[in-house]
Protein backbone atom coordinates (compact mmCIF):
# COMPACT_ATOMS: atom_id res chain seq x y z
CA UNK A 1 0.00 0.00 0.00
CA UNK A 2 1.42 3.41 -0.98
CA UNK A 3 1.71 6.36 1.39
CA UNK A 4 -0.93 8.16 -0.64
CA UNK A 5 -3.32 5.25 -0.17
CA UNK A 6 -2.67 5.18 3.58
CA UNK A 7 -3.35 8.89 3.89
CA UNK A 8 -6.53 8.63 1.83
CA UNK A 9 -7.75 5.78 4.05
CA UNK A 10 -7.04 7.79 7.20
CA UNK A 11 -8.93 10.79 5.81
CA UNK A 12 -11.94 8.56 5.19
CA UNK A 13 -11.71 7.14 8.71
CA UNK A 14 -11.66 10.65 10.20
CA UNK A 15 -15.04 11.37 8.67
CA UNK A 16 -16.69 8.78 10.89
CA UNK A 17 -14.45 8.69 13.95
CA UNK A 18 -16.68 11.01 15.98
CA UNK A 19 -19.58 8.55 15.62
CA UNK A 20 -17.79 5.73 17.44
CA UNK A 21 -18.19 4.92 21.13
CA UNK A 22 -15.35 5.76 23.52
CA UNK A 23 -13.46 2.47 23.17
CA UNK A 24 -13.71 2.37 19.39
CA UNK A 25 -12.91 6.08 19.20
CA UNK A 26 -9.67 5.60 21.15
CA UNK A 27 -8.72 2.62 19.00
CA UNK A 28 -9.30 4.35 15.68
CA UNK A 29 -7.85 7.63 16.92
CA UNK A 30 -4.55 5.88 17.60
CA UNK A 31 -4.70 4.17 14.23
CA UNK A 32 -5.18 7.50 12.46
CA UNK A 33 -2.46 9.25 14.47
CA UNK A 34 0.22 6.60 14.06
CA UNK A 35 -0.54 5.84 10.42
CA UNK A 36 -0.64 9.52 9.50
CA UNK A 37 2.54 10.19 11.47
CA UNK A 38 4.26 7.48 9.44
CA UNK A 39 3.20 9.20 6.21
CA UNK A 40 4.16 12.62 7.57
CA UNK A 41 7.64 11.88 8.88
CA UNK A 42 8.59 9.63 5.98
CA UNK A 43 7.61 12.18 3.33
CA UNK A 44 8.88 15.23 5.21
CA UNK A 45 12.23 13.45 5.58
CA UNK A 46 12.18 12.48 1.91
CA UNK A 47 11.60 16.10 0.91
CA UNK A 48 14.32 17.60 3.12
CA UNK A 49 16.88 14.89 2.32
CA UNK A 50 16.55 15.85 -1.34
CA UNK A 51 16.63 19.64 -0.99
CA UNK A 52 19.42 19.65 1.62
CA UNK A 53 21.18 16.28 1.33
CA UNK A 54 24.27 17.39 3.25
CA UNK A 55 22.29 17.08 6.50
CA UNK A 56 22.25 13.31 6.11
CA UNK A 57 25.41 12.55 4.13
CA UNK A 58 29.04 12.09 5.02
CA UNK A 59 31.94 14.27 3.84
CA UNK A 60 32.59 12.04 0.80
CA UNK A 61 29.03 12.24 -0.52
CA UNK A 62 28.32 13.59 -4.04
CA UNK A 63 28.51 17.36 -4.26
CA UNK A 64 24.88 18.43 -4.78
CA UNK A 65 23.80 22.01 -4.23
CA UNK A 66 21.03 22.43 -1.65
CA UNK A 67 17.73 24.00 -2.68
CA UNK A 68 15.68 26.68 -0.95
CA UNK A 69 11.97 27.44 -1.42
CA UNK A 70 11.35 31.08 -2.37
CA UNK A 71 8.70 33.30 -3.90
CA UNK A 72 9.23 33.45 -7.65
CA UNK A 73 9.61 37.22 -7.87
CA UNK A 74 10.73 36.98 -11.49
CA UNK A 75 7.18 35.92 -12.38
CA UNK A 76 5.55 38.47 -10.13
CA UNK A 77 7.43 41.54 -11.27
CA UNK A 78 9.44 40.45 -14.27
CA UNK A 79 6.96 41.76 -16.83
CA UNK A 80 5.58 44.69 -14.84
CA UNK A 81 6.68 48.30 -15.07
CA UNK A 82 5.26 51.07 -12.94
CA UNK A 83 4.71 54.39 -14.60
CA UNK A 84 6.86 56.81 -12.63
CA UNK A 85 4.65 59.70 -13.70
CA UNK A 86 1.63 58.35 -11.82
CA UNK A 87 0.64 59.88 -8.53
CA UNK A 88 2.15 58.36 -5.41
CA UNK A 89 -1.23 57.28 -4.05
CA UNK A 90 -1.81 55.20 -7.17
CA UNK A 91 1.51 53.48 -6.59
CA UNK A 92 0.52 52.75 -3.03
CA UNK A 93 -2.77 51.27 -4.18
CA UNK A 94 -0.89 49.06 -6.61
CA UNK A 95 1.53 47.95 -3.91
CA UNK A 96 -1.29 47.27 -1.47
CA UNK A 97 -3.08 45.21 -4.09
CA UNK A 98 0.00 43.12 -4.71
CA UNK A 99 0.62 42.68 -1.02
CA UNK A 100 -2.96 41.47 -0.60
CA UNK A 101 -2.46 39.01 -3.44
CA UNK A 102 0.76 37.60 -2.08
CA UNK A 103 0.07 37.28 1.63
CA UNK A 104 -2.74 35.26 3.16
CA UNK A 105 -1.88 35.95 6.79
CA UNK A 106 -4.96 38.12 7.29
CA UNK A 107 -7.25 36.26 4.90
CA UNK A 108 -6.86 32.57 5.67
CA UNK A 109 -5.34 31.80 9.08
CA UNK A 110 -5.25 28.06 8.40
CA UNK A 111 -3.62 28.33 5.00
CA UNK A 112 -5.19 24.98 4.09
CA UNK A 113 -7.23 26.23 1.17
CA UNK A 114 -4.26 27.91 -0.49
CA UNK A 115 -3.08 25.96 -3.52
CA UNK A 116 0.20 27.08 -5.02
CA UNK A 117 2.48 25.93 -7.78
CA UNK A 118 6.12 25.00 -7.07
CA UNK A 119 8.58 24.92 -9.95
CA UNK A 120 12.09 23.52 -10.04
CA UNK A 121 14.59 23.10 -12.85
CA UNK A 122 15.12 19.47 -13.83
CA UNK A 123 18.88 20.06 -13.83
CA UNK A 124 18.73 21.08 -10.16
CA UNK A 125 16.58 18.16 -9.01
CA UNK A 126 16.32 15.11 -11.25
CA UNK A 127 13.54 13.46 -9.21
CA UNK A 128 11.54 16.66 -8.79
CA UNK A 129 8.15 15.00 -9.33
CA UNK A 130 8.72 12.52 -6.50
CA UNK A 131 10.12 15.21 -4.18
CA UNK A 132 7.19 17.57 -4.73
CA UNK A 133 4.78 14.67 -4.20
CA UNK A 134 6.51 13.96 -0.87
CA UNK A 135 6.08 17.62 0.09
CA UNK A 136 2.38 17.41 -0.77
CA UNK A 137 1.78 14.20 1.20
CA UNK A 138 3.66 15.50 4.24
CA UNK A 139 1.71 18.76 4.14
CA UNK A 140 -1.65 16.99 3.88
CA UNK A 141 -0.66 14.60 6.69
CA UNK A 142 0.20 17.53 8.94
CA UNK A 143 -3.16 19.15 8.22
CA UNK A 144 -5.00 15.90 8.99
CA UNK A 145 -3.19 15.50 12.32
CA UNK A 146 -4.44 18.94 13.36
CA UNK A 147 -7.93 18.59 11.90
CA UNK A 148 -9.46 17.10 15.07
CA UNK A 149 -8.75 18.01 18.68
CA UNK A 150 -8.21 14.39 19.72
CA UNK A 151 -5.65 13.85 16.95
CA UNK A 152 -3.98 17.16 17.72
CA UNK A 153 -3.53 16.32 21.41
CA UNK A 154 -2.04 12.89 20.78
CA UNK A 155 0.29 14.10 18.02
CA UNK A 156 1.43 17.06 20.13
CA UNK A 157 2.10 14.75 23.09
CA UNK A 158 4.28 12.49 20.96
CA UNK A 159 6.17 15.41 19.42
CA UNK A 160 6.91 16.83 22.86
CA UNK A 161 8.23 13.49 24.11
CA UNK A 162 10.41 13.14 21.00
CA UNK A 163 11.59 16.77 21.25
CA UNK A 164 10.89 17.31 17.57
CA UNK A 165 11.30 21.06 18.03
CA UNK A 166 15.06 20.41 18.11
CA UNK A 167 15.14 18.54 14.79
CA UNK A 168 16.75 20.83 12.24
CA UNK A 169 15.53 18.88 9.22
CA UNK A 170 11.93 18.96 10.47
CA UNK A 171 12.10 22.72 11.07
CA UNK A 172 13.25 23.16 7.46
CA UNK A 173 10.19 21.27 6.24
CA UNK A 174 7.76 23.09 8.55
CA UNK A 175 9.13 26.46 7.45
CA UNK A 176 8.70 25.58 3.79
CA UNK A 177 5.17 24.36 4.48
CA UNK A 178 4.25 27.62 6.23
CA UNK A 179 5.71 29.65 3.36
CA UNK A 180 3.72 27.51 0.92
CA UNK A 181 0.56 28.31 2.90
CA UNK A 182 1.33 32.02 2.60
CA UNK A 183 1.54 32.46 6.37
CA UNK A 184 4.50 34.81 6.21
CA UNK A 185 4.31 36.19 9.75
CA UNK A 186 4.35 32.66 11.11
CA UNK A 187 7.12 31.80 8.67
CA UNK A 188 9.29 34.60 10.04
CA UNK A 189 8.92 33.18 13.57
CA UNK A 190 9.74 29.72 12.25
CA UNK A 191 12.79 31.07 10.44
CA UNK A 192 14.15 32.62 13.63
CA UNK A 193 13.75 29.19 15.23
CA UNK A 194 15.52 27.64 12.23
CA UNK A 195 18.41 30.11 12.49
CA UNK A 196 18.80 29.26 16.18
CA UNK A 197 18.86 25.53 15.40
CA UNK A 198 21.45 26.01 12.67
CA UNK A 199 23.59 28.01 15.07
CA UNK A 200 23.40 25.26 17.69
CA UNK A 201 24.68 22.64 15.24
CA UNK A 202 28.35 22.35 14.45
CA UNK A 203 29.31 24.27 11.31
CA UNK A 204 28.57 22.15 8.29
CA UNK A 205 31.00 21.59 5.50
CA UNK A 206 30.22 23.92 2.63
CA UNK A 207 29.10 21.89 -0.37
CA UNK A 208 30.94 23.68 -3.12
CA UNK A 209 32.10 27.22 -3.71
CA UNK A 210 29.50 29.84 -3.03
CA UNK A 211 27.10 27.55 -1.19
CA UNK A 212 24.70 29.40 1.09
CA UNK A 213 22.93 26.51 2.80
CA UNK A 214 23.83 27.83 6.25
CA UNK A 215 22.09 31.11 5.32
CA UNK A 216 18.81 29.43 4.35
CA UNK A 217 16.91 31.32 7.05
CA UNK A 218 18.30 34.69 5.93
CA UNK A 219 17.33 34.07 2.29
CA UNK A 220 13.79 33.05 3.21
CA UNK A 221 13.42 35.92 5.69
CA UNK A 222 14.04 38.35 2.84
CA UNK A 223 11.33 36.82 0.67
CA UNK A 224 8.84 36.68 3.58
CA UNK A 225 9.34 40.35 4.45
CA UNK A 226 8.88 41.17 0.78
CA UNK A 227 5.62 39.21 0.61
CA UNK A 228 4.35 41.15 3.64
CA UNK A 229 5.16 44.45 1.96
CA UNK A 230 7.97 45.14 4.45
CA UNK A 231 10.41 46.42 1.86
CA UNK A 232 12.90 48.06 4.22
CA UNK A 233 13.39 44.79 6.11
CA UNK A 234 13.66 42.98 2.77
CA UNK A 235 16.51 45.23 1.67
CA UNK A 236 18.23 44.82 5.04
CA UNK A 237 18.14 41.02 4.80
CA UNK A 238 19.36 41.09 1.21
CA UNK A 239 22.29 43.33 2.15
CA UNK A 240 23.13 41.04 5.08
CA UNK A 241 23.02 38.10 2.69
CA UNK A 242 25.46 39.77 0.30
CA UNK A 243 28.19 39.30 2.92
CA UNK A 244 28.02 35.55 2.27
CA UNK A 245 27.77 35.63 -1.52
CA UNK A 246 30.83 34.85 -3.62
CA UNK A 247 30.93 36.30 -7.10
CA UNK A 248 30.70 33.42 -9.59
CA UNK A 249 33.75 33.05 -11.79
CA UNK A 250 32.93 33.10 -15.51
CA UNK A 251 34.88 30.54 -17.48
CA UNK A 252 36.89 31.94 -20.37
CA UNK A 253 35.58 35.42 -19.72
CA UNK A 254 32.17 34.48 -21.09
CA UNK A 255 29.15 36.14 -19.60
CA UNK A 256 26.38 33.77 -18.78
CA UNK A 257 23.39 34.45 -20.98
CA UNK A 258 20.19 35.27 -19.21
CA UNK A 259 17.54 32.64 -19.68
CA UNK A 260 14.44 33.88 -21.50
CA UNK A 261 11.61 34.58 -19.12
CA UNK A 262 8.57 32.40 -19.48
CA UNK A 263 5.36 34.09 -18.45
CA UNK A 264 3.57 32.15 -15.79
CA UNK A 265 0.15 30.67 -16.52
CA UNK A 266 -0.67 30.96 -12.83
CA UNK A 267 -2.00 33.95 -10.93
CA UNK A 268 0.72 36.41 -10.08
CA UNK A 269 1.92 36.04 -6.54
CA UNK A 270 1.01 32.34 -6.37
CA UNK A 271 4.21 30.76 -7.67
CA UNK A 272 7.08 29.38 -5.63
CA UNK A 273 10.36 27.95 -6.85
CA UNK A 274 13.09 25.75 -5.44
CA UNK A 275 16.29 27.69 -6.13
CA UNK A 276 19.83 26.30 -5.86
CA UNK A 277 21.30 27.65 -2.65
CA UNK A 278 24.45 28.96 -4.36
CA UNK A 279 25.85 32.39 -5.11
CA UNK A 280 25.31 31.91 -8.85
CA UNK A 281 21.56 31.46 -8.36
CA UNK A 282 20.90 33.57 -5.27
CA UNK A 283 22.66 36.76 -6.39
CA UNK A 284 20.34 37.32 -9.41
CA UNK A 285 17.37 36.46 -7.20
CA UNK A 286 18.42 39.09 -4.66
CA UNK A 287 18.75 41.68 -7.42
CA UNK A 288 15.23 40.86 -8.62
CA UNK A 289 14.03 41.24 -5.04
CA UNK A 290 15.68 44.65 -4.62
CA UNK A 291 14.32 45.89 -7.94
CA UNK A 292 10.84 44.73 -6.99
CA UNK A 293 11.11 46.65 -3.70
CA UNK A 294 12.09 49.83 -5.53
CA UNK A 295 9.23 49.45 -8.01
CA UNK A 296 6.49 49.24 -5.40
CA UNK A 297 7.93 51.55 -2.75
Amino acid sequence: RSFGDILHRMKDLCRYISNFDSDAHAKYKNQVVYSTMLVFFKNAFQYVSNIQPSLFQGPNAPNQAPLVLLEDVTNIYGDTDIDRNKHIHKKRKLAEGREKTMSSDDEDPSGKARSRHITVNKADLANSIEVLESFKLARESWELLYSLESLDKEFTRICLSWKTDTWLWLRIFLTDMIIYQGQYKKAISSLHHLAALQGSHSPQQITGQGSLENQRALIQLATCHFALGEYRQTCEKVLDLMCYILLPIQEGGKIQEEQPKVKSKFRKGSDLKLWPCTSRAIMPYCLHLLLACFKVS
